[in-house]
């Protein structure tokens, strides 16, 4: 089955709201993104195994990114 579109991703007005929120937290709209398909990945299963980890390496990744853009 496929997974339905998020009215947060995909309602113009909803998603300019996430848009602004992130930019007021400074984080990035992709990372939220992210997150969140990660989440819907592992909606289902009876434990969430392996979504700390998931979550951790997606978080990792955004600073890694973020250094390398500030040149750190």
């Amino acid at each position: 089955m496929a997974k339905r579109s998020l009215p947060i991703l995909s309602d113009g007005a909803a998603k300019k709201i996430l848009r602004d929120l992130c930019k007021q937290h400074n984080v990035s709209l992709e990372l939220v993104t992210q997150m969140i398909e990660i989440q819907r990945e592992n909606l289902g299963r009876g434990r969430q195994i392996g979504i700390t980890q998931d979550f951790s390496a997606a978080i990792a990744e955004f600073l890694d990114s973020a250094s390398i853009v500030r040149g750190e």
